[in-house]
């Protein structure tokens, strides 16, 4: 193996370890920037976080906010919602002010018979991220009445070359049943489309 050849293979292994360890590097920075930030939000969750699930239809967030604040202040409520529908999906997140007061919330509504349904309220521990830090927890999601809009769009004014491809389409469903009724052997005669068309 000549001299000139030994060296490229060389350098080429030396770039490749090169990669590697600036990869691993990467790795690294970005498992030490997770632990930080999780770090970070144990040590400023100062605010005591219950978790409630099993919410009654209709039980939204204002309602929430004012019921519980029988326990304590309330800083924030969070109620996950349906992309489809903005309805509420039965469970979220209330934040109190204070940490103590949210264990004795937790306690007291745990079970709690409500509208028919079994309240199921649980304290959030510190190594659950916070809820209301979500990237796309502050995202406002609107209702979208689908049938509506299908109406809407049926109903629409339609411009000539859409009439025309539509009568087009008619008119070769009517003449493949046609056909099938020949083949069947059936002798049926009706005036379909094109004796409308016709007229």
């Amino acid at each position: 193996m000549s001299t000139k050849k030994t060296q490229k293979v060389i350098s080429k292994k030396q770039k490749i370890v090169e990669k590697q360890n600036q990869e691993s590097s990467n790795k690294d920075q970005k498992i030490k920037t997770k632990i930080n930030r999780l770090e970070q939000q144990t040590q400023e969750r100062q605010n005591g976080i219950i978790y409630v699930g099993h919410l009654p239809y209709g039980f939204v967030e204002e309602g929430l906010k004012e019921y519980f604040t029988q326990f304590g202040d309330v800083i924030g409520v969070k109620l996950f919602r349906s992309k489809k529908t903005n309805r509420a999906q039965g469970y979220g997140f209330i934040k109190f002010a204070d940490k103590e007061v949210a264990p004795i919330a937790a306690q007291a509504m745990n079970g709690y018979l409500m509208n028919g349904k079994k309240l199921i309220v649980n304290v959030l521990s510190e190594e659950h991220p916070d809820p209301f830090k979500y990237k796309h927890g502050n995202q406002k999601l609107f209702f979208i009445n689908w049938s509506e809009k299908a109406v809407e769009d049926s109903n629409k004014e339609k411009s000539n070359e859409q009439i025309v491809k539509e009568v087009q389409k008619l008119l070769e469903n009517e003449e493949k049943k046609r056909q099938k009724l020949k083949e069947l052997g059936i002798i049926y005669t009706y005036p379909g489309f094109k004796e409308q068309l016709k007229a």
